[in-house]
């Protein structure tokens, strides 16, 4: 199953963060913002892997699951 997801980069490898998404392209993965400044990958796993922690490769301090988010009484 395809996810979204959010990836922060390690600190000392925000200079990489091309890099590290590219790595992440190679693994399937469609890359929808790289935001270097805040050290930050969105974008949408291929849906092969069984969990988004085996999309942790090196540099990537931790990735989590990118929630669509409503205001209260939203459907």
């Amino acid at each position: 199953m395809k996810r979204n997801f959010i990836a922060s980069v390690e600190e000392n490898a925000t200079g990489k963060i091309e890099q590290i998404a590219g790595e992440l392209r190679q693994k399937g993965c469609t890359i929808k913002q790289i935001l270097k400044l805040s050290g930050i990958i969105t974008g949408c796993s291929s849906g092969n892997e069984s969990k988004l922690e085996d999309l942790k490769i090196s540099g990537i301090k931790y990735i989590e699951e990118d929630r669509q988010v409503g205001a209260l009484g939203e459907d």
